[in-house]
């Protein structure tokens, strides 16, 4: 009988202990679980965040209602089929060198509009101001509700000239002569990437883990200018925009020669590439480029 009974009395403890523990293990493997799945959540929005590339280009609205409004010849040499090298040279120079300098130009006419807005002593106009705005988000700029003249006078830093010699230089190596797959079948002279399924040509070499593309452009202006965007705007160049803003600051000339060593990031290569882009100025001689209406900017190398 009391053996009994001690058997009745052990069941109903175990059971009682069992109910104050259960829900607490189960608490915490709903806890765990939780955590596991905030974790994957994470992870599979931070996957889908988009991280800028190195190489990410992109075309503004502003300047595609510009392209439009000032459409040029399409039609370009057959690289290729010229069989001397200076001849070939020369052809590539001419051909890319004045969509350069119009960009150069509307950069230089963005620098003084932005200028005559900082020596005004009034506030800035509601049309200077969605201008101003529209400036800050193409380079990535936080957006504000009030602009003080530290954040226009910030502008400058990123609306400003890339050298003749840099651009013909890194347009050479990038498409090899304007010969390149992508400089044929894309108008891409800068191996500028797009991460839009389709917006360009898939690299034959493309990791099977890599999901860019090679984007295509309607003609080689949209290239041009698309790259000297991504020079002005991308972080990954930011000291090329510090190197650039000394000059100006020391009233120096702005050239390519100097500017080449903002350009570690542009290629895995790292300083091999610098040095090969250097070459390409040197040896081409590619500063005789560097003339601009704006004498204060860059003459020669």
């Amino acid at each position: 009988m009391e053996r009994k009974l001690l058997w009745v009395i052990s069941s109903i403890v175990i059971l009682i202990l069992w109910f104050k523990i259960e829900p607490q293990d189960t608490q915490q493997a709903d806890s765990k679980i939780g955590s596991s799945e905030q974790a994957q959540t994470k992870a599979k929005i931070a996957e889908k965040e988009p991280v800028q590339s190195s190489r990410e280009s992109s075309i503004t609205q502003e300047e595609k209602e510009y392209f439009q409004g000032h459409p040029i010849d399409g039609s370009k040499p057959d690289f290729a089929a010229i069989t001397d090298v200076q001849e070939r040279k020369a052809a590539f120079f001419d051909y890319l060198l004045p969509f350069v300098t119009e960009k150069n130009e509307l950069l230089l006419k963005d620098r003084s509009r932005i200028q005559a807005i900082l020596d005004n002593p009034e506030p800035p106009s509601r049309e200077e101001k969605t201008w101003i705005g529209a400036l800050r988000s193409l380079h990535k700029l936080r957006k504000l509700g009030v602009y003080t003249h530290e954040d226009i006078a910030v502008l400058l830093r990123y609306v400003d000239i890339i050298p003749a010699s840099l651009v013909l230089a890194q347009a050479a190596n990038e498409s090899a002569w304007g010969t390149s797959r992508f400089a044929l079948e894309g108008n891409n002279y800068f191996g500028q990437w797009c991460f839009t399924n389709g917006c360009g040509l898939i690299p034959n070499a493309r990791g099977e883990d890599q999901d860019h593309e090679v984007r295509k452009f309607s003609d080689a202006r949209e290239s041009v200018f698309a790259y000297i965007d991504n020079l002005n705007s991308n972080s990954a160049y930011k000291e090329l925009r510090s190197i650039r803003s000394q000059l100006r600051k020391d009233g120096e000339n702005i050239t390519g020669l100097a500017l080449v060593h903002g350009l570690e990031n542009y290629s895995q290569r790292g300083q091999d590439y610098i040095d090969e882009i250097e070459s390409l100025i040197d040896y081409n001689e590619l500063w005789r480029f560097n003339v601009h209406t704006d004498e204060a900017t860059y003459n020669n190398e």
